[in-house]
């Protein structure tokens, strides 16, 4: 049976938009615990990990368009971002410095 790869990253990027507001607001909370923290980050890591799977997948289908593999990298990155996120508050509750964006040369 054919996998919708459409469907499947729609399903995916709603999902990943709704743990982003999630996390968003979660890590605003100004008595979070170093130990929230990190259950919010291996929800998060996991979360990429499940999209990482997909990815795979998507790349052993030798049926999928270039446009599909475009809005899959997007769904990625905002993963990666809020690992990031995620990672640079249990940072600085613990008095470490930020992980710090790459700038791409490419991007005004």
């Amino acid at each position: 049976m054919a996998i919708d790869w459409i469907s499947t990253l729609q399903e995916q990027a709603e999902f990943a938009t709704r743990i982003a507001e999630d996390v968003t607001l979660t890590l605003q909370f100004p008595q979070l615990s170093d130990v929230q923290v990190s259950r919010l980050f291996r929800v998060v890591e996991q979360g990429a990990s499940t999209f990482n799977r997909i990815l795979e997948e998507m790349d052993k289908d030798d049926g999928v368009d270039d446009d599909l593999f475009e809005a899959a990298e997007d769904i990625a990155d905002m993963w990666t971002k809020l690992s990031i996120s995620t990672a640079n508050k249990l940072r600085s509750l613990k008095g470490l410095p930020p992980i710090e964006f790459p700038k791409d040369a490419n991007k005004n």
